[in-house]
């Protein structure tokens, strides 16, 4: 990762602010300013959440495979999910190497949290203005998961600057072996965050997100750990951007 890919503080508290307001949090705070709301939401946030026993299960088979996780801080319209593809699909078809001899892990945190959950979710906490995706044919903030499946020959949902194969989404993904994960630490943001723009605890936002998370995801304690564990089994990395 380059120093011009790292998001600074005054960048990623003026995103935070404008999330804060695309779910009905109110006014944003001026960008690297924190009012009293978005310290309380940083401490809720920070704080131990709900957490169950660590699910390993992802790390299965790495040693001896080509392994690659892929760092996946931001949606950017599907581009990321296009080199987890590519990745995939050219492996198959100039190696004739297939899962599960090759692996992608692909870590959900940030900004692309909500790519894990299905479009009841979306639609409800308005998780495409929150996370600024627009639906490529609406152009307005997405109302679903449109990251999360295309129909055969048609484009991924996300607005972006190049057209996105339907066979970059989530689902198609996992169907040729990517494996997906989310960080519970980011989980525990976005509840918070939720919770106290809808009035609600983070733990009942946690609930019925956990509930409506698409299928395969794993919750992961904290992605920074992730990223090591999975290259002290073997696995490259790549920073999507």
């Amino acid at each position: 990762m380059t120093a011009s890919q790292i998001p600074n503080r005054r960048e990623f508290v003026a995103r935070l602010a404008g999330t804060a307001a695309a779910i009905g949090i109110g006014a944003a705070a001026a960008p690297g300013v924190l009012d009293a709301d978005e310290i309380r939401a940083m401490r809720a946030a920070s704080a131990p959440g709900p957490t169950a026993k660590p699910d390993n299960s992802w790390l299965q088979g790495i040693k001896g495979a080509h392994a690659q996780i892929f760092d996946m801080p931001a949606p950017n319209g599907g581009f990321p999910l296009l080199h987890v593809r590519n990745y995939l699909q050219t492996y198959a078809s100039a190696f004739e190497q297939r899962h599960p001899h090759v692996l992608a892990i692909v870590g959900l945190y940030g900004f692309t949290t909500p790519m894990a959950f299905n479009d009841a979710m979306w639609d409800k906490y308005r998780l495409g203005a929150a996370s600024q995706v627009n639906d490529r044919v609406t152009k307005a903030a997405a109302t679903r998961n449109v990251f999360a499946s295309a129909a055969a020959g048609e484009l991924l949902g996300a607005e972006a600057r190049i057209d996105i194969p339907g066979d970059s989404s989530i689902t198609a993904l996992q169907a040729i072996g990517a494996r997906f994960i989310v960080c519970n630490n980011a989980f525990n943001f976005w509840t918070a965050r939720i919770g106290q723009a809808t009035n609600q605890t983070p733990a009942a936002v946690r609930a019925e997100m956990e509930a409506n998370m698409l299928p395969g995801m794993i919750i992961v304690p904290a992605m920074v750990i992730a990223m090591n564990q999975a290259q002290a089994e073997g696995a490259s990395y790549m920073y999507l951007a």
